[in-house]
């Protein structure tokens, strides 16, 4: 029982670290690009990317 109490204690004073201000929600950001080769052929290309308190 201990163990879980300091569990749960700990994971409060870590996220309460750095919680100044309004929560900022994450930007996620993201392309994706298809290309044609007459050597390859077909290929394809995806990029996704989440930011956190960035604008």
């Amino acid at each position: 029982m201990k163990p879980t109490i300091a569990l749960i204690l700990l994971t409060c004073a870590l996220a309460s670290c750095g919680a100044n201000g309004e929560p900022v929600a994450p930007v996620l950001t993201g392309s994706q690009s298809v290309s044609v080769n007459s050597n390859s052929g077909l290929s394809t290309s995806t990029h996704i990317g989440v930011v956190f308190g960035g604008q």
